[in-house]
């Protein structure tokens, strides 16, 4: 290892989220991983992050702070920029890990790459949707995947909270789109999967993700007609199959059905789901059924993650 590099660096974006993050930065420390640095990356709170006072000195962990709100995916890269880790890890400021489970996704990582040397492999881990509207809990593990198919069907893996990449993915598949405030972590992981990059998982519960509400439609909207230009309308820089084309196709019509239901709008709602089921018939309301339930020995993490780290 270079002098100076790490063996591993964690980024985590953040946004008005002082105590949340704190749970977050408080359940990587937690994994006792040799060679980590913790970079948190401020994307102009109205009240700037501080680090809890146990947390101040530590010398592994750093706080950048954007000059402006630029989004998720602008402080990801933020946080890449000034990263040393061989290994790229994210974790979103309302998430957090499960204890022990962050050593054993990074050795099966270096093991594989020891073994292809292949940067374009990203590694994810199963996840736990804590649903704060109806107080369920859903746990769900990733399928593997190298189909580019799977890549442009939506968001099936957990992307800003159990992912580790390597950091040479990045130059190859370029930073984050800074047009996009929702679905920009969507768009890089179809430009990835376009580099040839594929996806292998741990099949264990490693992380709880927070769904506390969903955007606004008119966010998603906009979003998705950014998308829309660049992988669908001619002379838009990506040139996608047909088949690949009504797949995504019937995902934003999913994405925008989604939205417009947490508002109340039915009648669009039914339309674009209508729509999203014509180009792509199946018996289940997300284009394809990319997970699996966890294994009985991870029940135990599942009943850990029911009872969580109070903020703070």
């Amino acid at each position: 290892m270079a002098e100076g590099q790490r063996r591993l660096s964690v980024v985590i974006p953040v946004y008005d989220r002082q105590a949340l993050c704190e749970r977050a930065l408080r359940s990587v420390r937690a994994q006792h991983v040799d060679g980590m640095e913790i970079i948190v990356v401020d994307d102009f709170s109205s009240t700037p992050f501080a680090l809890p006072a146990e947390m101040a000195s530590d010398p592994g962990i750093r706080v950048l702070r954007h000059d402006t709100n630029r989004g998720a995916g602008q402080a990801r890269d933020t946080g890449i920029a000034a990263s040393r880790g061989a290994w790229i890890a994210f974790l979103d400021s309302d998430d957090y890990w499960l204890p022990g489970t962050l050593a054993p996704r990074l050795e099966l990582a270096e093991r594989a790459f020891a073994a292809s040397a292949d940067p374009l492999v990203a590694y994810a881990a199963g996840f736990v949707l804590e649903r704060k509207s109806s107080g369920r809990n859903e746990p769900r593990i990733p399928v593997a995947s190298a189909d580019l198919t799977d890549f442009v069907s939506g968001c099936w893996f957990a992307h800003g909270s159990t992912v580790l990449l390597r950091r040479e993915a990045f130059a190859l598949t370029g930073p984050s789109d800074p047009s996009l405030r929702r679905l920009e972590d969507f768009d890089w992981f179809i430009r990835y999967a376009l580099m040839g990059g594929r996806l292998d998982v741990w099949p264990h519960v490693a992380a709880v993700i927070e769904v506390a509400g969903k955007p606004r439609a008119s966010t998603v909207m906009a979003a998705i007609a950014h998308l829309r230009a660049k992988y669908v309308d001619p002379g838009g820089g990506y040139r996608l199959a047909p088949a690949m084309v009504n797949q995504l196709k019937a995902c934003f019509d999913f994405e925008i059905a989604s939205s417009l239901s947490a508002e109340g709008r039915w009648l669009p709602t039914m339309f674009h789901l209508a729509r999203s089921f014509w180009r792509v018939p199946r018996t289940t309301l997300h284009l394809r059924r990319l997970w699996t339930r966890p294994a009985a020995e991870d029940q135990v993490a599942i009943a850990q993650s029911t009872t969580k780290p109070q903020p703070g």
